[in-house]
């Protein structure tokens, strides 16, 4: 009896020395978890903000390759010059013709229209 009564005395004091190892690596295991999360979530910041740069400089890049492309001037072509060669026909008929009285009456209303100062 006495056995039994000193066993049991011992396993009483001995449970909490059992369990703190486990709650010490239970502790470590949570610590690495949060750990090894952080660095990922750092890893994706820094990747993010890498892509985001990589974007920015790309706009850039194709932005001044389209201002440098617009500021160019065009080719214009060259005409040989031939000082043997007869002078350009131009039908009148071909014209617009706008009548006198038309045109009259036109200058007459822009000239009205300018003069009226509300």
């Amino acid at each position: 009896m006495r056995t039994l009564i000193a066993i049991l005395a011992l396993a009483a004091v001995a449970a909490p020395a059992v369990a703190q190892p486990y709650e010490a690596l239970q502790r470590d295991r949570d610590a690495r978890l949060a750990a090894a999360a952080q660095a990922a979530r750092q890893r994706g910041t820094t990747l993010d903000n890498e892509l985001s740069r990589l974007e920015a400089r790309q706009q850039t890049d194709r932005t001044l390759s389209q201002i440098a492309a617009d500021s160019e001037r065009p080719a214009v072509p060259t005409v040989p010059f031939n000082p043997k060669a007869p002078p350009p026909v131009v039908d009148a008929s071909q014209l617009a013709q706008i009548p006198d009285s038309v045109l009259a009456a036109s200058n007459a209303r822009a000239i009205a229209a300018s003069k009226n100062k509300r």
